[in-house]
């Protein structure tokens, strides 16, 4: 006797799972930009002669500590959330933008020169600064640096971007970070007259 047995399995949810892995192994679940093994593994594929210059900006969310502790992780997931959208409304679709820690951020720009850098960088800027959580405006630091010549490090570079980042970090933080207590104090005194007066009394306390 000849015969073919035929079996047939629905693969269907095992491969949406198949899917789900393969998006969160290269994808940062909060805010859906790729991540940083994504990004290392996408500066080595991209970092050949065809694609230079090849520029890199270094971005750094102000104060996000500070406002966790004010208005819990929730609000500062949302400050994260909308300076991701940011980045992906400013750059380009081939451009590949990373969450690379808690408040960091990496853009890898393929044939931009830095002449094309700074006016980018201040377009993503102002579009943050008009970004709103909790009635606060949300501000970037930024730094950036440009790869010309093919026998220079693609990591160097990335380091002189994130140099200049910090400096601009540096240089922002004490306007910026005063300006915010200030805000938060305000936001949360209008939510709570009384915390305004037992905060002034315990100010007074401890002086």
């Amino acid at each position: 006797t000849t015969g073919v047995v035929v079996v047939f399995r629905d693969s269907t949810e095992k491969r949406q799972r198949q899917r789900e892995i393969e998006y969160l192994s290269y994808h940062d679940q909060l805010t859906g930009l790729y991540n940083r093994r994504f990004f290392d593994e996408e500066l080595r594929r991209l970092d050949v002669p065809r694609n230079l210059p090849l520029s890199f900006i270094m971005a750094d969310l102000n104060g996000l500590k500070l406002f966790n502790d004010a208005f819990g992780h929730a609000a500062g997931d949302e400050k994260l959330r909308k300076v991701a959208k940011v980045l992906k409304e400013k750059c380009r679709a081939d451009d590949i933008i990373a969450r690379v820690g808690g408040d960091e951020f990496t853009i890898l720009l393929p044939l931009t020169s830095r002449d094309d850098l700074e006016p980018l960088m201040a377009r993503i800027t102002d579009a943050v600064s008009r970004e709103r959580v909790e009635n606060l405006p949300l501000s970037l630091s930024l730094g950036g640096a440009t790869k010309t010549d093919p026998s220079e490090s693609a990591e160097k570079v990335l380091h002189s971007a994130e140099d200049q980042m910090y400096r601009r970090k540096i240089y922002d933080k004490g306007d910026y970070h005063r300006g915010l207590v200030k805000l938060i104090l305000e936001a949360l005194y209008s939510r709570s007259p009384a915390e305004e007066a037992h905060s002034k009394n315990v100010g007074a306390l401890s002086e």
